[in-house]
C-alpha cells in the first residue's frame, strides 16, 4: 500500500427496470484507472442504482460492467476485489478497531504478521495510528469514518465505492473529511467511485462529476467546466446557485431579456433556452460603470439575508424575475450594502453569461 493494480472501469448500455419503473435509462461511462469521479444527482435519479451494479449488489437488467477487459456483469461483489464505504459505516461494534479493519485481510486468508502490518499502516494512513485497541463505541462519528476508510483500502483493492459516507457528519467535520478524502486519492492513486447528492462535496473532491438525472446521466465533466458550462437546464439549474430565466436568441452571440440585450463568450443554440445567473457571479457596480467585457442589469432589492459568511440579496427586475447574488458579509461590504427597495445596477461578466436549452429527457 500504496498498490498500482487499481483498475479503468467501462459501464455499457446499462438498463436497470423495477417492474415499471425504470431505475437506469441506458447509461454508459468510463473512468480511468487512478480516477476519483463522483456520481452527482437529486434522490431517486439514479446514483445509488448505478454504484451498486458495479459493485455487484445489484444485476442489471441489460448492460454490462467492465474492469480494465473483464466482464464483471455476473461475477458477485466478493470476486470484484473492491472496497465500499457504506452511509452507516458498516462497522462491527463488537469488535476493536484493529480487528474491524482486519476483517477483510482474514477472510482472504492473510497471514496474522502480514495482517497486522497492513491493519498499522491502513491506521496511518487515515490518521488514528494507536487507536488499533479502542472499542468502537467510544469513536466519534469522524473516526467511525476513518476506520470504515482503513477498512476499505487495507486489502489493496482494484476498485474504491463509496456511498454517501459523509452524510451523517456535520458540517465542519464533513468539509475537513472532504479535503482528506481528496488527500487521500492523492496519495493512495486509487480508482474511487463515489455517490453524493452534495455539489460541494463532488467539486471538491473529484477528477471529474458525472451529473445523474431520472436514470441518466446528463453531463460528465471535470468540476470546473460543470459549474461553468453546464450541459442543459438541469445541470445548470443543480450545480452552483443559478436562477434560470427564460430568454430569446437575438443573434448567434447574444439573447434577449425582457428588454435587456445580453452578449454571450459563444455561439447560442436554438430551442428553448435559459441564462444561468449565479448568485457568485453577479456583481454590485456603481451606476455609471460601463465595461466592454460586462452585461449589466438593473432591478430592485427585495431583501438582504444575513447568512453567515456572506450575504443573500434577492432583486426584482423590471419584468418581475427575481434573481439574487451575494456579498461578502464583512465590514468593508457593509459600506456599500443596497437597502430593501433600493434600486440597484448590477454586472455580469460576458464569460459568465452562460445560456442553456432544455434537455426534454432532463426535464
Amino acid at each position: 500500500m500504496p498498490s498500482t493494480n487499481f483498475v479503468s472501469v467501462r459501464v455499457q448500455n446499462l438498463v436497470k427496470s423495477y417492474a415499471s419503473f425504470r431505475a437506469l435509462s441506458d447509461v454508459s461511462l468510463n473512468i480511468r484507472a487512478g480516477e476519483f469521479v463522483s456520481i452527482l444527482g437529486p434522490s431517486g435519479s439514479g446514483k445509488t442504482t448505478l454504484l451498486q451494479i458495479i459493485g455487484g449488489f445489484v444485476r442489471p437488467t441489460s448492460g454490462h460492467v467492465f474492469f480494465g477487459e473483464n466482464d464483471v456483469t455476473l461475477l458477485p461483489p466478493q470476486k470484484r476485489d473492491i472496497g465500499v464505504v457504506f452511509q452507516n459505516y458498516a462497522l462491527f461494534p463488537h469488535l476493536t478497531v484493529a480487528e474491524n479493519i482486519a476483517f477483510p485481510l482474514r477472510a482472504r486468508k492473510v497471514s496474522m504478521a502480514d495482517c497486522q502490518k497492513r491493519v498499522e499502516r491502513a491506521l496511518e494512513i487515515v490518521e488514528l495510528k494507536g487507536y488499533g485497541d479502542r472499542a468502537i463505541s467510544k469513536l466519534s462519528g469522524g473516526q467511525k469514518q476513518r476506520v470504515a476508510l482503513a477498512r476499505a483500502i487495507v486489502f489493496e483493492p482494484r476498485l474504491i465505492l463509496m456511498d454517501e459516507p459523509l452524510s451523517a457528519l456535520d458540517k465542519n467535520l464533513r468539509e475537513t473529511m472532504q479535503l482528506e478524502l481528496r488527500n487521500l486519492h492523492a496519495q493512495l492513486g486509487a480508482t474511487i467511485i463515489y455517490v453524493t447528492h452534495d455539489q460541494r462535496e463532488a467539486l471538491t473532491m473529484s477528477d471529474r462529476v458525472a451529473v445523474m438525472n431520472a436514470g441518466r446521466i446528463v453531463q460528465i465533466d471535470t468540476p470546473r467546466k460543470l459549474y461553468t458550462a453546464p450541459a442543459d437546464h438541469f445541470v445548470a439549474g443543480f450545480v452552483g446557485e443559478s436562477t434560470l430565466v427564460p430568454v430569446k436568441r437575438s443573434d448567434p452571440r447574444h439573447v434577449s431579456m425582457g428588454d435587456i440585450k445580453l452578449r454571450t463568450p459563444r455561439d447560442v443554440v436554438d430551442g428553448e433556452l435559459f441564462i444561468a445567473l449565479q448568485a457568485d457571479s453577479i456583481l454590485l457596480c456603481d451606476g455609471s460603470e460601463t465595461e466592454s467585457d460586462s452585461n449589466y442589469l438593473e432591478g430592485k432589492v427585495r431583501d438582504v439575508v444575513f447568512q453567515g459568511e456572506s450575504l443573500k440579496v434577492p432583486v426584482i427586475l423590471p419584468e418581475g424575475t427575481e434573481i439574487g447574488f451575494r456579498i461578502p458579509s464583512h465590514h468593508y461590504s457593509n459600506r456599500t450594502l443596497p437597502k430593501p427597495g433600493e434600486t440597484v445596477r448590477l454586472k455580469l461578466h460576458v464569460e459568465d453569461t452562460v445560456v442553456v436549452a432544455r434537455n426534454p429527457s432532463a426535464a
